[in-house]
């Protein structure tokens, strides 16, 4: 057994516990540290603000659409690198955030044909000249020509 700061005794259950607490929380900010210290990581940050942008609009952040694509950056890893799952984990996040991207926009542009097509067509409507309405209607003309006849 052992004594922790406050000069308690704690089991050994408990002092692994708390050893082992405090060696995951490391483990996480090594890992955070390694992802955002990777080369693609810049483009994921870019991708995903670009997919905020379609689902909220335009001005997120200000951030520009000059997005490498994940191709290029690949260009850029440095062939030596020991972590060859986290390359791959990064490159693969990178693409499917890049597909979603395009899922997300796809509706949207169909969306905005549509309402595009719609304006032409009422554009049309309002510029076409009106044509004459006959006072008599043809319909009302058959009527009375019939009727004109039988007597």
């Amino acid at each position: 057994m052992g004594e922790n700061d406050n000069g308690c005794v704690m089991s050994a259950a408990a002092e692994g516990a708390i050893f082992g607490e405090e060696e995951e929380e490391e483990d996480k900010e090594t890992l955070k540290k390694r992802i955002s210290s990777h080369p693609l990581y810049a483009l994921l940050i870019d991708i995903h603000i670009n997919c905020l942008k379609v689902g909220l609009g335009d001005d997120v952040g200000g951030v520009h659409d000059a997005t490498p694509t994940v191709n290029q950056t690949k260009n850029e890893l440095n062939p030596t690198t020991a972590d060859s799952d986290l390359d791959e984990f990064m490159e693969v996040y990178c693409k499917a955030l890049s597909k979603l991207k395009e899922e997300m926009e796809e509706p949207l542009q169909e969306s905005e044909a549509f309402i595009d097509a719609m304006y032409v067509q009422l554009r049309e409507l309002a510029v076409a000249p009106a044509a004459p309405v006959p006072s008599i209607s043809k319909f009302q003309q058959r009527i009375t020509s019939s009727s004109s006849e039988k007597s």
